[in-house]
């Protein structure tokens, strides 16, 4: 087995960032780091104790892993010949890369690795959960070497970066999907780093290919660097993502961010937190005129505050929403709903309830929703009538909800 060592001191730079910037916000946010893995639970011991307060592992015993692998349709033909890990270590980041020098050298490659790691604590990846650690598991177990790191909190850096960071706009740049949650459109947004002769992914299989072949390694020098810059942007994306939730809505520099946080809370079940992330991004919205963030922010505010009892708050939020400009028509279905139902129900306004359902069957509506909104208004117009004064039936409603 090859092992390539790389130290990254300090000083030097990924992007914007410092590389010791990025240890000093992780370990700035060790706590919000905890939390992301009690939100995305990797295994039965995570499960048990996913109380924010348990014992969260030192970042000093923190490891990345990125793959490099010889395709990637899975299956038991598919190999990572590239195994490279990251390890904070003080103010820098050492990286160490477990490189088969050939098909046969897979179990040497996987015994190293073992090896090295015995002492880690916890796993970072990206991506990691469906794709890395189950192929690196299979792979163990193809050469009959047990599994060891089953029992280590692991987590998957791709789940928060979703929310906070894929409906951000598009920002230049020659990817050709800036909405995707890509660590190369990550790294770009979050740190400024754009590649200069990155080798594309699709090119590294064929590159380790013609290495088996001939033993030439120039080749793999590109992948190899590659890997390097993806386990650094693994962590710089960790840090962010454990940086917000330490430090909270202040902490976002964009609505999207604040609206990703909220999405975060609700999962640890901190719906007063939740709440505030989302007034905070739809308030965010207003002032950049964003009106789908601000429809999407307005929605989940609530049916958080409905889910906790507060109806008359959960009513507000959706008048907002339908009083703001360019919100989507499923949005505007969904408000007009859940108003005409307090209306009628908790309100008592069966005039109010009447308009809004009237306003619903005045757009496009699919079958189900136009046949319930229906239904809906003919109750509204028996009550209505019973309502009217000098009306000789009784104000006496025994319809179910």
């Amino acid at each position: 087995c090859i092992l390539v060592d790389r130290h990254s001191d300090a000083d030097m730079r990924h992007g914007r960032h410092r590389i010791g910037d990025i240890v000093t916000m992780l370990r700035q946010a060790e706590e919000g780091l905890h939390a992301l893995r009690q939100a995305w639970p990797s295994s039965r011991a995570d499960v048990t104790t996913r109380s924010v307060q348990a014992a969260a592992p030192s970042l000093d015993g923190l490891c990345v892993i990125d793959l490099e692998t010889t395709g990637l349709a899975g299956g038991a033909g598919t190999q990572a010949f590239l195994v490279g890990c990251a390890r904070v270590v003080g103010n820098a980041v050492t990286v160490r890369q477990f490189l088969a020098p050939g098909f046969e050298f897979e179990r040497a490659q996987l015994a190293a690795l073992a090896d090295w790691m015995r002492d880690t604590t916890h796993l970072v990846t990206f991506n990691g959960r469906t794709f890395d650690l189950p192929l690196l598991e299979m792979r163990f177990s193809f050469n009959r070497l047990a599994w060891p790191w089953h029992h280590l909190p692991h987590l998957d850096a791709l789940h928060p970066a979703r929310r906070f960071w894929r409906e951000r706009s598009a920002v230049a740049g020659p990817d050709p999907d800036e909405s995707s949650c890509s660590l190369g459109v990550l790294e770009k947004r979050l740190s400024g780093l754009h590649r200069v002769g990155d080798v594309p992914g699709f090119e590294i299989p064929a590159r380790f290919f013609q290495f088996a072949r001939d033993g030439r390694a120039e080749p793999l020098e590109a992948v190899l660097e590659h890997n390097r810059l993806d386990l650094v942007s693994t962590l710089l994306v960790t840090a962010r993502a454990s940086m917000l939730v330490a430090r909270g809505p202040a902490a976002a520099e964009r609505g999207h961010e604040c609206l990703g946080l909220g999405r975060v809370y609700e999962r640890l079940a901190d719906a007063a937190g939740a709440e505030t992330c989302y007034a905070r991004a739809a308030a965010t919205a207003a002032g950049v005129g964003d009106p789908a963030l601000r429809a999407e922010a307005l929605r989940r505010l609530a049916l958080s505050q409905r889910r906790g009892g507060r109806i008359d708050a959960a009513a507000a939020s959706w008048e907002a929403l339908l009083a703001t400009r360019g919100v989507p028509a499923a949005m505007r279905r969904e408000a007009r709903e859940a108003l005409a139902i307090h209306h009628e129900h908790r309100a008592k306004d069966f005039g109010a309830a009447r308009t809004l359902v009237l306003d619903a069957l005045a757009e496009p509506l699919g079958d189900r929703h136009r046949s319930n909104a229906q239904r809906r208004l003919e109750r509204l117009e028996r009550k209505l009538v019973r309502q009217a004064p000098g009306a000789l039936i009784p104000r006496f409603d025994d319809e179910p909800f």
